[in-house]
């Protein structure tokens, strides 16, 4: 079935179609189900104790059949060469300008209005802002009958990650290992949490582990959990900053479990939150998957303004190129 299955058919019924339920109908171990969700949900499922199938089929090919990779200076490598290239074919740029406002006529979007209060327009917009968040960045929001049922519903999935520097590589304590995934309950409980984080499961990532023609310049290892949606936006400064030195050693003490002991070998650290997520990308709750019910097609109410990247449904780095480039060429240059 899923060789079968076209995920990047940007014209495919947008129903959701639970992965649970046809994983349910194909295979009869319940732990088997739970660990395949387990990576594939921590990273790319923005609906909470499941996964929209099509999701399912892009994560499983992406992961368990071609693996992960990782570019040896990180994503600002790739951004650079993207920046480069647009801007040698007239692409303008504009850094720290945020959009305040989208202008419309009724039924076309005809410009944006940045924070600054500079007016531009425009004959068509792609907005990676998110679906809910593009709406209520409208002059003129739309009457609740011209909006997909559900698609005001955001997220409320998200994470905390710690970053730990280490005065040696993790390969000297006896690390290898890029990914591990962990989770220590019978069945994987992926959802907002009760308390701030969950540290019953989560993902180690060690960049220096993966295959490069030298060393980095410095050990580190990442930990990832969930995190709870609210939480992290109600404290003062000083409290959120002690929230995250005391959920770093929780997170840490519970990864432990599964690869060697670093802490003794930490020389620096940092926590984001879900505050740091919303600070950087505006999305509610700090869902850095953005709500659950995703426009494949990229199409809105008005005719001219398209949404690409997370709430589109293409997810990460690669999948957020994948996205700008898939509506454009959808939408933008077919009509050009």
């Amino acid at each position: 079935m899923i060789d079968e299955f076209d995920e990047l058919n940007l014209e495919q019924n947008e129903k959701a179609f639970s992965a649970r339920q046809v994983l349910g109908e194909h295979l009869s171990d319940p732990l088997l189900i739970e660990m395949l969700l387990c990576p594939l949900m921590f990273y790319g499922s923005a609906s909470a104790r499941d996964m929209d199938f099509n999701q399912f089929v892009i994560m499983f090919k992406s992961i368990f059949r071609e693996g992960f990779a990782r570019p040896m200076q990180g994503v600002r490598q790739i951004l650079k060469h993207l920046v480069r290239r647009f801007r040698s074919l007239g692409g303008e740029l504009r850094l720290r300008a945020g959009v305040k406002r989208i202008v419309t006529d009724g039924t076309r979007a005809t410009g944006v209005v940045l924070e600054d209060g500079t007016e531009l327009s425009a004959k068509h917009i792609l907005t990676s802002a998110g679906y809910i968040e593009s709406m209520q960045l409208l002059d003129n929001p739309p009457a609740h009958e011209v909006v997909p049922v559900g698609a005001l519903q955001p997220g409320d999935v998200t994470f905390v990650e710690t970053i730990s520097i280490l005065d040696r590589l993790p390969v000297e304590l006896g690390h290898t290992d890029t990914i591990v995934f962990y989770n220590d309950t019978p069945r994987f409980h992926y959802e907002n949490p009760s308390e701030p984080c969950d540290v019953r499961s989560g993902i180690v990532c060690s960049p220096n582990n993966f295959q490069y023609p030298q060393p980095l310049a410095e050990g580190s290892i990442r930990i990832t959990a969930l995190a709870h949606k609210s939480h992290w936006f109600q404290q003062s400064e000083p409290a959120y900053i002690a929230d995250k030195r005391r959920w770093y050693d929780r997170i840490v003490e519970s990864a432990i479990r599964f690869v060697p002991d670093f802490r003794p070998h930490v020389v620096d650290a940092d926590v984001f939150t879900p505050r740091t997520i919303r600070k950087f990308t505006g999305h509610i709750n700090g869902c850095v998957y953005g709500a659950p019910k995703k426009h494949l097609s990229g199409r809105t109410h008005l005719e001219n303004l398209f949404i690409c990247g997370t709430d589109q449904g293409f997810l990460g780095i690669v999948g957020s190129m994948l996205s700008g480039i898939s509506i454009a060429n959808l939408h933008v240059l077919k009509q050009s």
